[in-house]
């Protein structure tokens, strides 16, 4: 098997989490607010806000418009949630494999990233897959663009309707700009803004679910699943063990079997059509 490590997105998760991966072939995108960054959404919002009102601040009557509306947003539900799905372009990290995969003890699946690549086509407006952006230099240069496209309305339109619009209209946005501390999770996204009270949806070769809740840490949290079962073969490409797991390759094997992820006919090793392998770090 020819390995295209640039093509290949990685998700680690439990060792529970993979198995409900392989048997429902879903995946759970969740409300990026609840995910484990404390200031998620707000770091890359606020950057655009900030260029936005050093721009205005001279003109009193503008931004006290522009704030007027902001406000008003604040102030009533948020119709729009934005679910996110987190990838990894590291493989086999020990970071990943602590801080995702329960300390070691989970896997990691690798996924054909030019499927996901292709994905966005079918709802260019709400759906978005990219990658995250760390780099100083290169968050102001997206902020910039956004908030310059943001003034060059306001020269047409109500102001204070921009105000409010903002947290709505550029949820994505937001979602792709993190704090440099987190850039060792080399992390791409996709994104999805959406209503939470929101019917099931066919996107191409996918589908997904209705909004579902569950509980997690106290809380409760907005998601919906993401179903890829008539792309199976195209979709996974790679199974890793983590370095603490007790789960051996040919269990993986027949898992994948199992559950289709095979042509009965070709039959089945640990390298084709999926590869199979265990962590190389000695994390123990």
């Amino acid at each position: 098997m020819k390995e295209e490590e640039l093509d290949i997105v990685y998700h680690y998760c439990t060792l529970q989490g993979f198995l409900s991966i392989i048997q429902n072939a879903s995946l759970w995108m969740s409300d990026i607010s609840k995910l484990n960054d404390g200031v998620e959404c707000i770091y890359g919002r606020n950057q655009i806000k900030d260029i936005i009102e050093r721009e205005i601040e001279n003109d009193t009557g503008i931004i006290h418009e522009w704030k007027a509306g902001y406000e008003i947003y604040n102030d009533v539900p948020d119709p729009v949630l934005t679910y996110a799905l987190c990838f990894s372009e590291k493989k086999d990290c020990l970071s990943q494999w602590r801080g995702y995969a329960d300390d070691g003890k989970g896997m990691a699946i690798g996924f054909n990233k030019k499927v996901l690549e292709q994905l966005p086509q079918f709802m260019k407006n709400n759906l978005k897959f990219a990658k995250v952006i760390y780099d100083k230099n290169k968050q102001e240069k997206y902020t910039e663009k956004i908030a310059k496209e943001i003034l060059k309305r306001m020269e047409k339109k109500e102001v204070q309707h921009l105000g409010f619009e903002f947290n709505l209209n550029y949820k994505t946005e937001f979602s792709l700009c993190k704090h440099p501390s987190f850039a060792e999770e080399e992390e791409w996204r996709l994104i999805l803004n959406a209503c939470p009270y929101g019917y099931e949806m066919k996107v191409g070769n996918f589908t997904f679910s209705e909004p579902k809740f569950r509980v997690a840490n106290g809380r409760l949290i907005s998601y919906m699943e993401l179903y890829f079962s008539n792309i199976k073969e195209d979709f996974v490409k790679e199974i890793w063990i983590g370095p603490k797991a007790k789960v051996e390759l040919q269990d993986v094997a027949q898992v994948l079997r199992k559950y289709n992820y095979y042509d009965t006919e070709r039959g089945y090793n640990l390298k084709e059509p999926i590869l199979i392998t265990k962590s190389l770090s000695s994390y123990r």
